[in-house]
């Protein structure tokens, strides 16, 4: 998870930064941290191809509300990652509205009140994306462009219809984390049910006709799942 941290306030940054990797090693995913004095440093930054999932924005920086023209540049940029209002001010809560801030967060209470927000986030990116480090990179896929994972050893290769990825892991561990919309079909394949066009005893076929193999340990499981996902 790439988390972007702009505050103009060192002492901040720092508790913030604290406060992730503790969340990250309790709950076992990578955090990619970067720490921004001014709106200034993390739009540089940005030009020189920087994104984030996550971006914890002070709203008061440089005397201003600067956070939050911060956030409306962001949004003029294209970027969809999460926005969480640093304040340390209650009156600011609702001004993020046309940004669609995801959450804010009272100065006062960032000892208490990060972790909540930090599981929120959590919840968030994993209703719909799939996280996993590949070449040294946090990255994020849409569940829904997944076509299938494959095992080869300890190294997983994800297939979407535009592109593939290589990276360590377990099958197991990701069937866990993709959840209950896709379904192991042989040892080393998991596929997107939603992907999938036709399928036998022996065979699955998923769009743009790419057959995966389904084994006989697990063929009945696959019939009888597909059968109901087609009452």
């Amino acid at each position: 998870m790439r988390i972007a941290i702009c505050d103009d306030e060192l002492r901040y940054r720092r508790m913030i930064h604290e406060k992730l990797l503790q969340d990250s090693i309790c709950h076992d995913y990578e955090a990619e941290i970067s720490e921004y004095a001014s709106g200034a440093e993390l739009l540089a930054a940005m030009e020189r191809g920087y994104s984030a999932d996550v971006f914890f924005l002070d709203i008061q920086m440089e005397g201003g509300d600067e956070g939050i023209r911060l956030g409306r540049a962001l949004r003029r940029r294209g970027e969809d990652g999460l926005i969480v209002y640093i304040t340390g001010f209650i009156d600011y809560v609702q001004i993020g509205y046309e940004v669609k801030a995801f959450r804010y967060l009272l100065k006062s209470q960032i000892a208490e009140g990060l972790p909540k927000v930090l599981g929120d986030i959590r919840q968030e990116l994993s209703g719909s994306s799939y996280l996993f480090q590949a070449g040294g990179e946090s990255l994020r896929v849409d569940k829904r462009d997944i076509l299938y994972l494959e095992s080869r050893i300890r190294i997983l290769r994800l297939v979407t219809a535009e592109r593939e990825y290589s990276f360590y892991d377990s099958l197991d561990h990701a069937q866990q984390e993709l959840g209950e919309s896709f379904l192991r079909c042989h040892r080393s394949f998991l596929v997107n049910i939603d992907r999938i066009r036709r399928y036998s005893s022996s065979e699955i076929v998923l769009e743009g006709d790419v057959p995966i193999p389904v084994s006989r340990s697990y063929g009945k499981a696959v019939r009888q799942r597909l059968m109901l996902e087609m009452k």
